[in-house]
């Protein structure tokens, strides 16, 4: 899927603003207490459902995957904070998320 070595898969379960690119959305991976340059994957999902950003890093870089859902909302049961949070899940639930498949 991702050409990096996953430790921790992150999902953030507040609000993001999604014209953030790689270093603001690097510094919401930071307030949730995940560090993408040492293997953390951070998934942040758009408010209305339509749209997920993946962020994991490498000793060279940030990938930023973005995928959105045409035609449709992913129907994921997940309800935003107010304050910066997130869960932890696991590779094989990042995967099924980016195919859209319910959880």
């Amino acid at each position: 899927m991702l050409p990096v070595k996953i430790r921790r898969v992150f999902m953030a379960q507040h609000r993001v603003d999604f014209r953030k690119q790689h270093n603001g959305l690097l510094g919401e991976a930071y307030r949730i207490g995940a560090d993408p340059y040492e293997g953390d994957c951070v998934l942040f999902v758009k408010k209305d459902h339509t749209q997920l950003r993946v962020l994991v890093g490498d000793g060279v870089g940030l990938y930023l995957v973005s995928r959105r859902f045409e035609g449709g909302r992913l129907r994921s049961l997940l309800s935003f904070t107010e304050e910066p949070a997130a869960s932890s899940i696991t590779t094989a639930e990042l995967s099924l998320l980016l195919e859209g498949a319910t959880f």
